[in-house]
């Protein structure tokens, strides 16, 4: 006796504002959920009144529905909600099994389910394929560099405009007024949104803050002290993200600091020199720390805090400003196409710290650096 394969479907129910699965199969922003259904490699969109003849238009389905009939018809049978509708079109194709992703909804799923249906969740990635990019999928990537770029400069310009006061605080260069984190953000930032950019919680941790690599820093910018600048755009006409990182300081460097940046840069250029096609993420995180170590600069826990290098080397990036693959401790394989960044950095408690990030496309004997921003950390 043979197993009877059952009709199987792929469900997304979601808006594509802010869920990357969706936006990547509708191809087009829509802020309120919709319903994406796949059969047979035929993608299918659901869409109310108000969005079905953009959708028509501009998505990337191969047929697009006014949802307003499955509707009628959920409610007739005393269904309601997105879910309904989602049944709906499923019971007129005999489709009782559905596979979604991992952060489909919890009471869309028990709602299918108590309509009869089997629900899975997708063992991974919904969507594997968005892991290495398509050559329009990179240029969007190179444009929203560009913009991080760009905005780079603006906070460069902004520190070399600024003067050193006696108290050590930075002075605007034009009113004279303590300089604060929020103002080179402010520069940054305007920058991007006048660009078409969305700026997200950009980084500007000066001194002893850029010990927490996370903290997007607060209060006085300081001279002689390193700054980590990290920022991290989306376009929001593509939906793709930028992310670039690099630590200056205004004024001079200490010996300590020197060295803590040269070796942060030291270690840049080996995980550099190792992406490429089918290098190994783990090599290429362990031959960096393995680096730090070498100078004297080991990962480990002091007095209840973490020390040196404890984030991984890189993720990729793409219509999230996170997602696969990884370059850490976790196993993983690079290909070609994958757009990844590579971020080493060193962090201490007391002296703060340096991080120096660029984001590359993985190609076969080698990769594309997106950033193309030269490295450097003494702002005169």
């Amino acid at each position: 006796m043979t197993d009877i394969l059952l009709p199987t479907a792929r469900l997304i129910i979601a808006d594509s504002e802010h869920d990357a699965d969706m936006l990547y199969a509708a191809g087009m922003f829509v802020p309120d959920a919709f319903i994406a259904i796949e059969t047979d490699g035929i993608w299918h969109g659901l869409f109310s009144p108000l969005e079905v003849d953009r959708a028509r238009k501009n998505s990337n389905f191969n047929h697009v529905y006014l949802d307003s009939p499955l509707r009628a018809a959920a409610e007739n049978s005393g269904r309601s909600g997105l879910a309904s509708i989602a049944a709906a079109f499923l019971d007129e194709r005999s489709i009782k099994s559905v596979e979604v992703p991992g952060q489909f909804p919890f009471a869309y799923a028990e709602a299918l389910k108590s309509w009869g249906f089997e629900v899975r969740a997708s063992d991974g990635a919904f969507f594997p394929s968005r892991a290495v990019k398509t050559e329009t999928e990179i240029k969007h990537l190179t444009h929203a560099e560009k913009l991080t770029r760009l905005s780079m400069m603006q906070a460069e310009n902004y520190l070399a405009a600024c003067s050193i006061a006696d108290d050590g605080i930075l002075r605007d260069g034009m009113s004279n007024k303590k300089v604060k984190a929020a103002d080179v953000r402010r520069a940054i930032e305007t920058f991007l949104i006048a660009n078409g950019a969305m700026p997200a919680h950009t980084i500007v941790a000066c001194g002893k803050q850029g010990a927490d690599p996370h903290n997007i820093g607060s209060g006085n910018i300081y001279a002689h002290q390193p700054i980590i600048i990290d920022i991290f755009p989306r376009v929001l006409a593509t939906g793709y993200w930028g992310d670039m990182t690099r630590t200056y300081v205004k004024g001079r460097a200490t010996p300590e600091i020197k060295r803590l940046y040269n070796t942060v840069r030291e270690g840049q250029d080996i995980g550099l020199s190792m992406v490429r096609d089918g290098a190994d993420g783990t090599r290429i995180h362990q031959s960096i720390t393995n680096h730090f170590e070498s100078r004297g600069f080991p990962t480990r826990m002091v007095r209840g805090k973490q020390t040196g290098f404890f984030h991984g080397t890189g993720h990729g990036v793409g219509l999230q400003i996170h997602e696969a693959p990884g370059i850490s401790s976790r196993p993983g394989i690079l290909k070609t196409g994958q757009v990844v960044t590579v971020e080493p950095g060193l962090y201490y408690p007391g002296l703060g710290g340096v991080r120096i990030e660029d984001m590359v496309v993985v190609r076969d004997n080698g990769c594309d650096n997106l950033t193309r921003h030269k490295r450097k950390l003494v702002i005169d």
